[in-house]
């Protein structure tokens, strides 16, 4: 496995920052195609003329996939070294989008039959969330190797950005090109980026410790204990609330804007997007310019981001028009932009440098957790009780988060550890 950071063992600064910006940009372009999809499945379930609950289908299975693999594939980096399962994830996600593409065109030629349609886009998420996701547990777990914890905080922000930076501008291409050049080119230029960012992390990612060939079993059972840890089970707690809100609103918004305007998929495509980009930004701008700024603990931002979502989410509940939509879910997205960098940065403080990938893993599939129960929590509440369920629930979830970050004695202690110990500026393993 790669080692902790060590200044005594340096490769100066520009190593590592070029390391960085190339995770940067390629975790950006997986975020371009998986946010696409927020934007591009609600009009094409409408053109195909199925029901929500087969899109929620094709969330649940690759998110019940997603959560299972990424604890594993976090451990195998600490194994087999990051840069080999950065590699395999991105490679994964680009052959996974070229099947998608292939069933959303042959739903809508006629090739296939609508359900037909759907399975195929079905199982190639299901690739995605199987073998795709080995990509984001092993890239962070590469930063969080060579940085001290003074700095990581800020530097985990800005890796989990680049994926949110990649959702803002996703749902902002594919309203602007889909009906340019249709649904099946689009997402086999995004397959070709991703597929060619591979082949840069292969050649020149840097990463010349040896990897650790022996070590714990792995297993996602094995994997799964580890969150039961005592350091690590309030920012489960806390990232599955969080993680949960914020699916439930990626999923239903698009239907959200339609209904509530009264609107047909080809405007609401538009609209949507519209609003999917806005919070990205909003998200972006969290990670990107506030964290920096702010320079405070990971508890801190967890407690803002909380608090910020519960808002969000209520916003959208009593929002009167489309503007107000898109205000209360930025304000959503800037919450969560905090909290998401808050516990992620608080896990990885709170295990030994030998734990990296298996606790990178572990907040990773939290993300998997919330894209598996959302279909419920979000489209089916959205389709049995009302179109505000999801977000009256959201809110609730964020004020769970927030009595986690602000009471639980592990995350003040995660907090205290970034604070007290000093940064290192320029240099780590690389």
């Amino acid at each position: 496995m790669n080692p902790p950071f060590n200044p005594a063992n340096p490769s100066g600064p520009q190593a590592r920052s070029r390391a960085f910006r190339l995770l940067f940009v390629c975790l950006m372009a997986t975020g371009i195609g998986n946010s696409m999809l927020f934007a591009i499945l609600p009009p094409l379930a409408r053109e195909l003329d199925v029901a929500e609950v087969y899109v929620g289908a094709i969330y649940t299975l690759s998110a019940l996939l997603f959560l299972t693999m990424s604890p594993v594939w976090g451990a195998l980096s600490d194994r087999l070294g990051r840069r080999p399962l950065i590699v395999f994830g991105l490679a994964s996600f680009a052959v996974s989008t070229l099947v998608f593409a292939a069933g959303a065109w042959a739903g809508q030629i006629g090739l296939l039959p609508p359900l037909a349609a759907i399975v195929a886009m079905a199982l190639a998420r299901c690739l995605f969330g199987g073998l795709g996701s080995a990509t984001n547990p092993a890239a962070q777990a590469y930063v969080a190797d060579r940085t001290s914890p003074m700095e990581r905080t800020k530097a985990l922000a800005g890796l989990t950005a680049a994926f949110g930076l990649g959702g803002m501008i996703g749902p902002a291409l594919a309203a602007g090109f889909v009906e340019r050049i249709g649904i099946a080119p689009f997402m086999i230029v995004i397959a070709a980026l991703v597929g060619a960012g591979a082949l840069v992390v292969r050649f020149t990612l840097p990463e010349n410790t040896p990897p650790k060939r022996q070590g714990r079993p792995i297993n996602p059972l094995v994997q799964f204990r580890f969150a039961l840890d005592p350091r690590l089970t309030a920012f489960m707690i806390y990232g599955c609330a969080l993680w949960l809100s914020q699916a439930a609103s990626l999923q239903a918004l698009s239907f959200y804007v339609m209904d509530r305007l009264a609107i047909g998929p080809d405007e609401g495509l538009q609209l949507a997007g519209v609003a999917l980009s806005a919070g990205a930004a909003a998200l972006i701008f969290a990670q990107l310019a506030v964290i920096p700024a702010l320079k405070t603990s990971p508890r801190v931002l967890m407690i803002i981001g909380a608090a910020l979502v519960a808002a969000g989410n209520l916003e959208m509940v009593f929002a009167p028009n489309y503007a107000a939509i898109v205000v209360g879910f930025m304000l959503n997205s800037f919450g969560f932009g905090l909290a998401r960098s808050g516990f992620t940065a608080g896990a990885s403080l709170a295990v030994s440098p030998e734990e990296q990938g298996r606790a990178a893993g572990l907040t990773t599939a939290t993300a998997g957790v919330g894209f598996l129960i959302a279909p419920l929590t979000g489209l089916w509440l959205y389709q049995v009780l009302a179109p505000e369920a999801p977000f009256w629930l959201n809110a609730a979830l964020g004020l769970v988060g927030l009595a986690v970050a602000f009471a639980h004695p592990r995350v003040r202690a995660a907090a205290a550890r970034a604070l007290e110990e000093p940064g290192q500026d320029g240099t780590g393993p690389v």
